[in-house]
């Protein structure tokens, strides 16, 4: 443990002891529990169209660098209390200074959607929702829902997706906040969850060109995709049983580098894992395989199929 952390913890260590404790509050035994989320292959479902706005899109960033060394540093204080001061003023800058590298780091990145601007300008959620739900597999009857419409009968589902391109621009990543709620009941959902989809890395030689073509068809299918496929993922995953499967490191793309996530291997098919991640998010990835290794011909469009084997 470095001087800042020991610091830090004798520090807090203090005010709890010298703080009046209090009694931690149960859950409220009172409130009505929610629902269970029904088999999927019987969901009677609807997508709520959020605000018509622009699809947001990043540039896929890597913080690996941002974080700073606190190295060892004296703090001068008369007492526990100034102490506690002095820790907490140092920390509050590192993470002011720490927060003012992300920004650089993340703007940088967004420079790779320079070339794809126009296209993006004219991307609107409604447009998604309406293709994504077309593609999505859940459920024996599902409808797409104006926004403020809701007929109260069926299951409602709520999505909040953004994406981000690799800057190698060959993949685009989805994380969509999925929330799942009962018929008749709103305000509190049965199932919430972030869902990441990273898309199968093209090949295309010239990326922007392949993007951008048909006024940017190719990059409003795949992100159509990308949004299905994280709906069937967390439909599926709102019914299943929970099974507590051993953590392990599972190597997998995103875009042509080779990435690593610690958690639950939920499935493992057609060239993509799914996961569940330590803090219980869900990715469905490509797998890192070998180059040499043929794809099943029954597989067709891996990113389309990433929840098939749910």
């Amino acid at each position: 443990m470095n001087r800042f952390a020991l610091m830090l913890a004798i520090a807090m260590a203090t005010i709890v002891f010298c703080t009046p404790g209090r009694t931690a509050r149960g859950a409220d035994k009172s409130a009505a529990p929610v629902a269970s989320v029904p088999a999927a292959q019987g969901l009677n479902w609807s997508l709520q169209l959020p605000a018509d706005e622009k699809v947001p899109f990043s540039g896929v960033a890597n913080f690996d660098g941002s974080g700073m060394s606190t190295g060892s540093m004296m703090y001068p204080a008369p007492n526990a209390i100034g102490l506690l001061a002095a820790v907490l003023t140092h920390a509050a800058i590192m993470k002011s200074t720490r927060n003012a590298q992300k920004t650089k780091i993340q703007k940088d990145a967004d420079k790779v959607l320079g070339p794809y601007q126009p296209v993006l300008d004219g991307f609107h959620t409604n447009a998604l929702m309406e293709r994504g739900l077309s593609l999505t597999s859940s459920g024996t009857a599902r409808q797409l829902l104006q926004e403020g419409q809701d007929d109260h009968q069926g299951w409602l589902v709520l999505s909040t997706p953004s994406y981000a391109m690799t800057q190698d621009q060959s993949t685009l990543v989805l994380d969509n906040i999925v929330e799942i709620y009962a018929p008749n009941e709103r305000k509190k959902a049965s199932y919430v969850n972030t869902v990441r989809v990273i898309s199968s890395a093209r090949q295309e030689q010239d990326m922007m060109t392949y993007w951008t073509r048909d006024q940017g068809n190719p990059l409003k299918e795949e992100s159509a995709r990308l949004l299905a496929a994280s709906l069937d993922i967390a439909i599926a995953d709102a019914s299943r049983a929970k099974a507590d499967a051993p953590f392990k490191t599972v190597r997998y793309q995103e875009g042509h580098a080779e990435r690593m996530e610690r958690g639950q291997l939920i499935d493992e098919q057609c060239g993509r894992v799914l996961l569940r991640s330590l803090r219980g998010t869900l990715m469905s990835a490509p797998a890192k395989m070998d180059e040499t290794a043929a794809p099943s011909p029954t597989c067709g469009d891996q990113t389309a199929n990433a929840a098939q084997s749910l």
